[in-house]
């Protein structure tokens, strides 16, 4: 009888061993899956930094005044919000003629249709909202609040996913509701003939 307890004492020492080792090699990996998870993060923010300042770069270099200040006022980092000053270049910049104006606009939905960054997405969101209330006639005259779909999903974002790290996919939420927003915004626009938006603000100008 004294044999079986020995023996069943030693089993239960080796089982608790192996629990132990169990759950030092579970942690383990845990450890190195939220460590990779955080390093992939971190190199996902620096590649966006690094393509802020190449792209930014280029525009200077080429003297590109709507491109580099809509590339300022949209970058990819996630805590730094667009400046009214980046905004208010964008419109001066893209102001004057309807070439110039479709030209800007094409710019800042080509840059909102072709981002995967949500930080991004949300910026150029802005920028599209900035827009509407105080860019000139013709530049808002190139929004797509002429587009067909009953005012759903001009911009085409209701699908919009930024896997990519926590805050990232916290703003992609936000970005799918802004969207509906300016999309809806643009939609009563066409229905009801101007711009909803801009005629409180010259009203509140004039008085």
């Amino acid at each position: 009888m004294i044999t079986n307890f020995n023996t069943e004492l030693l089993a239960l020492k080796k089982l608790r061993r192996f629990s132990v080792l169990c759950f030092i090699v579970v942690s383990l990996s845990v450890y190195a899956c939220v460590s990779n998870y955080i390093g992939m993060t971190k190199l996902k923010e620096l590649i966006g930094r690094l393509k802020d300042k190449a792209s930014q770069g280029k525009a200077a270099i080429l003297s590109k005044r709507a491109t580099l200040s809509l590339l300022r006022a949209t970058s990819h980092d996630p805590f730094t919000p667009p400046t009214s000053n980046h905004l208010f270049t964008f419109l001066i910049a893209g102001d004057g003629s309807r070439f110039t104006a479709s030209a800007a606009m094409e710019l800042l939905m080509d840059r909102l249709q072709s981002t995967q960054s949500s930080a991004v997405a949300l910026k150029c969101l802005i920028a599209v909202h900035y827009v509407l209330k105080r860019g000139s006639f013709i530049m808002r005259d190139q929004l797509p609040y002429s587009g067909g779909g009953g005012g759903k999903n001009y911009l085409n974002l209701s699908k919009f996913r930024d896997r990519s790290s926590p805050v990232s996919w916290e703003l992609s939420s936000w970005v799918r509701w802004y969207a509906k927003h300016v999309e809806q915004l643009l939609w009563a626009s066409r229905i009801v003939g101007f711009f909803l938006g801009v005629e409180a603000e010259e009203d509140s100008s004039q008085g």
